[in-house]
């Protein structure tokens, strides 16, 4: 029996339409559509200049919030939020924030009286390794430890408010090895480093609610999703562009990307310390739910945060170039030596151990 093409063409195109629609309903997750009166309340959202990040802080100015943006560059903030202000009717305030630069987060959190929500959602992922203004892996340095900077200096305000920290981590952490040691460094890959901090997100939020749950602070992380088009895609390998095409069947949009975010911000439903995906509790890579674990690294990056203010002030007298730092990636004796040096001089009170800073992640 011959084959008649025109109609064995029609049905295999209802078939695939039909693939398509049903396939982007399930991608899509459970619905969250956030209903709440952020009258008085201050959120903080940090990479919102596109993506999830900025549907984020629009739906929470028409959530009447006060909407505070962390976005590099001050006249690029300004700008972000005049358009989110415009866009949601709302009040949106923009302010120049480099998680890669501990003195940016710094004078960013100086700037902030009231904090209620706080969303540390933006994040990075170098193709080749890169070294922030202090010294530490890019990747690592920017999407955990700028972060946990940012929610230390902002812990205060938080436990005033009895506020909610919200981090924006992703499914990939489960590509981290289960036995990791933060405080080692291997061979630089770009896809495992930004699994281990995708993995330091959930921890961290882990430890916060341990630490800081009696106190009245709540805490999330999420999975937002496969969303393939977010500034976080920018630098891509070959074989993550290959990966992207094969994946983009099962991809959100931004707008669906941003409700578990939202969820996790406004719902009661949401799970303190609990990792959430499509608006429910999922279930995360064991290592994630490792308590000692959680431990191990808060104590990593919380000793290394008493340093974070003499590492500032070593930027405030050299300029950091290539020749202070070594062939293993750390800062070079000599340099470190002048460094204390000069802050000893200055009536600083740095102790040698305050240098294992420069060991971190690098």
């Amino acid at each position: 029996m011959p084959i008649c093409w025109p109609y064995t063409l029609f049905y295999l195109s209802i078939h695939i339409v039909v693939f398509f629609v049903i396939n982007k309903r399930l991608v899509a997750g459970r619905l969250y559509i956030p209903n709440k009166n952020l009258t008085n309340q201050t959120v903080i959202v940090t990479g919102a200049a596109s993506g999830i990040g900025r549907v984020t802080a629009l739906e929470l100015a028409k959530q009447q919030a006060r909407v505070i943006v962390g976005i590099r560059g001050q006249e690029r903030a300004e700008h972000v939020a005049q358009q989110l202000s415009k866009e949601s009717h709302g009040n949106v305030i923009g302010y120049h924030l480099d998680l890669s630069d501990l003195a940016s987060v710094k004078v960013f959190a100086e700037k902030i009286d009231k904090v209620d929500i706080l969303i540390n959602n933006a994040g990075v992922n170098k193709k080749h390794k890169e070294l922030t203004n202090d010294g530490l892996e890019s990747t690592f340095g920017t999407n955990h430890i700028g972060h946990f900077y940012l929610t230390q200096l902002l812990l205060p305000l938080l436990i005033q408010s009895n506020g909610r920290i919200v981090n924006v981590s992703s499914i990939m952490h489960i590509l981290a090895n289960e036995n990791i040691d933060f405080s080692k460094t291997n061979a630089y890959n770009t896809m495992l480093v930004y699994a281990e901090s995708k993995l330091a997100n959930i921890l961290h939020i882990v430890e916060l609610q341990r630490r800081y749950g009696g106190r009245g602070i709540k805490t999330y992380s999420l999975h937002p999703g496969f969303i393939r088009s977010t500034e976080l895609t920018r630098e891509r390998t070959l074989l993550q562009a290959i990966l992207m095409i094969l994946f983009a069947i099962s991809s959100k949009t931004i707008a669906q990307g941003a409700i578990t975010t939202l969820y996790c911000a406004l719902s009661d439903e949401a799970q303190p310390g609990k990792y959430h995906s499509n608006c429910r509790v999922a279930q995360p890579s064991l290592t994630a739910y490792n308590s000692k674990k959680a431990q191990e690294l808060w104590e990593l990056t919380s000793h290394s945060k008493q340093s974070f203010d003499e590492v500032i002030k070593f930027r405030c007298y050299f300029d950091i170039k290539e020749e202070n730092i070594d062939n293993k990636g750390n800062f070079t004796l000599p340099f470190v030596l002048r460094c204390l040096d000069l802050l000893l001089v200055q009536g600083s009170n740095v102790r040698a151990s305050d240098t294992q800073l420069l060991d971190l992640k690098i």
